[in-house]
């Protein structure tokens, strides 16, 4: 080989290595620097940054609120097979989510639904009390749920649902009298008015008590109460609502009711309850005539708180000459139960008092009146 040659080879020898050197050099530095996805951003500020993550946590966090309420929604309405019978759990689920003025139209949607439909998966009192809690909670919607008071309404006409349920329904329409029309307030009234006639059922009371919340009652349609008051005073009636209309009768003066109330008094059957209202009532309508009557009972403890209230107040309506009480006049007989011995009162299609059977069990408490209110 000559010396032209191999001086030749030798630089084709060092050009070959140069360039691999430099190959092995960019390629070391492309794997320690490696390209950015095209659809990223090359240079990002930090502050960039840091609000896209803040926004996707709040989605994450809004999303994460409203799939919890859905999940609550669905055991409140029995559709978890684990829990459809287990009254605490649902309880709880509905608890959870008590609090909320903005659920989902959809939850909004399956709670209406569930009012509509009859719950065979637990004890009556138990489904009659969730459903309470769920009318509560639609009614504090913000703005309300729309279509609940024909919701209410439907359940009373449709016969599927017991007393119990129907007298939280009732309940309910009549505290939702003032927040509807003119078209929607007479056609609640209807409802209501049709459930203080059933005068054999306990919730004939409540229906009594509903109709005279009612801020907006004409002069005729406080005539209507009157005499749905009056048919419920009578022997015959449920014993629950007939405690209720002598209370109502009482304190809106309703003086037709005193022959009742006497008659009542004067029987051989006695009720330590019903004797109370009686004597509350005929001490706001009855006069001086009434008093020997009354202290026929002074001797029983259970009633004698009663009667030394309602001679009081018989007496001093004659020193200035005002025969009734009425509504001015008029003083809540609640009191006056506190004299009455607790196992002798029981609540009663979840509000009302009755007499019970010494033999039974009894709990105490209850409100004939008894509104569901908005919190």
């Amino acid at each position: 080989m000559t010396k032209r040659m191999i001086v030749i080879v030798c630089g084709t020898a060092l050009l070959i290595a140069a360039a691999a050197a430099v190959g092995a050099v960019v390629a070391s530095r492309n794997r320690r620097q490696p390209l950015p996805p095209p659809d990223v951003p090359v240079a990002a500020s930090p502050a960039e940054v840091r609000v896209k993550a803040v926004e996707v946590k709040v989605e994450t966090a809004a999303e994460g609120e409203a799939a919890t309420a859905s999940a609550a929604v669905a055991i409140v309405c029995g559709e978890d097979a684990t829990t459809a019978d287990r009254y605490e759990a649902r309880n709880d689920a509905l608890r959870s989510i008590a609090r909320r003025r903005d659920l989902p139209e959809k939850d909004v949607a399956a709670l209406i639904a569930y009012l509509r439909t009859a719950d065979n998966a637990m004890r009556v009192e138990r489904v009659a009390a969730l459903k309470n809690d769920v009318m509560n909670l639609l009614r504090n919607q913000d703005p309300p749920a729309e279509g609940l008071a024909e919701t209410l309404m439907g359940m009373f006409e449709g016969g599927k649902h017991p007393p119990a349920v129907l007298d939280y329904c009732i309940q309910h329409l009549g505290a939702m009298l003032d927040e509807l029309d003119e078209k929607g307030r007479l056609r609640v009234r209807a409802v209501l008015a049709k459930a203080a006639k059933r005068t054999k059922l306990p919730y004939a009371g409540t229906a009594l008590y509903s109709l005279a919340e009612d801020a907006r009652a004409t002069p005729a349609q406080d005539k209507e109460l009157k005499g749905l008051a009056l048919a419920l005073c009578k022997p015959g009636a449920n014993h629950v609502a007939r405690i209720a209309a002598i209370q109502l009768a009482g304190e809106r003066g309703y003086a037709e009711a005193l022959p009742v109330l006497r008659e009542t008094l004067l029987g051989a059957r006695r009720d330590a309850v019903l004797d109370t209202v009686c004597i509350g009532s005929i001490g706001l309508l009855g006069n001086a005539d009434d008093i020997a009557l009354l202290e026929r009972f002074k001797g029983d403890a259970r009633r004698s708180a009663a009667v030394d209230a309602a001679i009081k107040r018989i007496k001093g309506r004659e020193d200035i000459g005002t025969p009734t009480a009425g509504k001015e006049a008029s003083l809540t007989l609640r009191p006056l139960l506190r004299a009455v011995q607790p196992h002798e009162i029981r609540s009663d299609s979840f509000g009302g008092l009755g007499a019970v059977p010494p033999d039974k069990e009894s709990i105490v408490g209850g409100n004939n009146r008894g509104f569901a209110t908005r919190s």
